[in-house]
């Protein structure tokens, strides 16, 4: 029996030098989150420089003469499919923080799988992504490790979310190019990742879809596949007009699968994010 202890222990300091490792790689997911930095109004003449579709992209939801949208808090009641023969929606909960400097977001959701509570969160900061899943909220499921793929289809959704981040079209990041009336190509490089959207407007002006090629999975045989989000509805918030209702389709083997389906039902511009979060 003696002899057994020595075992144990070196096994046990194994076991917890094993784990503490994992906790300081994926410690460096979980961000802190930035104050606001708020950057005065938007000036007509500035929003003129930009191509065609964003300037009138910008005055059509008011924006122009308003102060910068360098972030936002939306809180989504919606429907998720995990996968493309799932029969049932599963109905959730969630909350995001998003800023336009530095790039970032975190999202967290809650939703009733088979009963059981899950909860779930998604975040880019620094150039790189996180994700972590919880049972209960509280026996870890899964929980991401820093990724290249991830990093990109991050920066990606990042990009597309332009929609309810107009300051992100002044970021000195983003780039725009193949202008046309209804539509405009969009490139984001930002800490070794670079995202491509392009943006379709409705004939009000207003940015009606977003579709990009991002990674759906991570790992070797991972591919890019079409991701798409479109506004169904709209609402105006503190004088500038935004998304109410969004559906994201991802386009697999040509066929659609609309993953997630929400409606905002409560916003508000240039947040601080609770210590809490």
């Amino acid at each position: 029996m003696k002899r057994i202890w020595p075992v144990l222990a070196v096994t046990s300091l194994g076991v917890y030098g094993a784990y503490r490792k994992y906790k300081d790689v994926t410690r460096l997911i979980k961000p802190t989150w930035p104050e606001v930095r708020h950057a005065g109004e938007v000036e007509e003449a500035r929003a003129a420089h930009l191509p065609k579709p964003i300037a009138n992209w910008l005055e059509t939801i008011g924006a122009v003469g308003q102060e910068q949208v360098m972030g936002i808090y939306v809180k989504q009641v919606g429907w998720m499919k995990t996968k493309p023969d799932q029969e049932e929606w599963t109905e959730s909960t969630a909350e995001q923080y998003s800023f336009v400097e530095p790039p970032s977001f975190y999202w967290k959701a809650r939703m009733k799988i088979d009963g059981l509570f899950v909860t779930g969160s998604d975040s880019f900061r620094d150039g790189r992504a996180g994700m972590r899943i919880r049972f209960a909220g509280l026996v870890p499921i899964n929980r991401a490790i820093p990724d290249g793929k991830r990093d990109e289809s991050a920066l990606q959704r990042f990009l597309m979310e332009m929609v309810w981040l107009p300051g992100l079209a002044f970021s000195p990041y983003v780039r725009f190019f193949n202008s046309s009336e209804r539509f405009v190509e969009a490139e984001m490089s930002y800490n070794g990742s670079t995202a491509n959207v392009t943006f379709e407007f409705d004939e009000l002006g207003r940015m009606k879809r977003a579709r990009a090629m991002r990674y759906k999975d991570i790992g070797e045989e991972a591919k890019r596949l079409p991701c798409i989000a479109e506004v169904h509805e709209w609402q105006t918030m503190d004088g500038i007009e935004m998304p109410r209702r969004i559906d994201i389709t991802w386009i697999i083997d040509g066929k659609p699968f609309a993953w997630y389906k929400f409606t905002v039902e409560q916003a508000s511009f240039n947040p601080r994010v609770p210590d809490a979060w």
